[in-house]
């Protein structure tokens, strides 16, 4: 939400920025250096975040509602529109990756990272988002665990 608040806008004005330097540098002579170099990289901005912000969203909308449940024969994933069983044999590696510890990390999930890759090429990814994302992880550490 933060990204589209900022890009829209952003973009809205750096358009009408960069109009007017483009209208302004054509009554006026060259003076050798591109006038339209810093309302092109304002644009882009804009345009970044507007895309950024949208890809999150995206992202956040289809997978939210995650259920991690832990059985004896193996791990079952859901989330909306999707469910799979995994049994523990077709765990091909366990990788957890250091994440920040700062309260942004905390906050976006990113103090936890985790890759579940599995034997036919899938992977699951578990953050700190995640309820219980470290007890998790050790479980299935400990499960896979050959």
């Amino acid at each position: 939400m933060v990204l589209l608040s900022i890009g829209v806008p952003g973009t809205v004005f750096a358009v009408v920025f960069w109009l007017f330097v483009d209208y302004v540098s054509g009554m006026n002579p060259s003076t050798g250096v591109d006038p339209l170099l810093l309302p092109s990289v304002v644009v882009g901005l804009g345009v970044g975040m507007v895309l950024m912000g949208a890809w999150i969203g995206i992202w956040f909308l289809t997978c939210r509602g995650e259920v991690f449940e832990l059985h004896d024969n193996g791990l079952r994933y859901s989330r909306i529109g999707r469910s799979q069983s995994i049994p523990w044999a077709d765990v091909d590696r366990v990788v957890v990756r250091d994440g920040k510890n700062t309260a942004l990390a905390r906050w976006a999930g990113g103090d936890i990272n985790c890759t579940v890759h599995l034997a036919g090429g899938g992977k699951l990814t578990i953050t700190g988002l995640t309820e219980n994302a470290g007890q998790l992880i050790g479980h299935v550490k400990a499960m896979t665990a050959r």
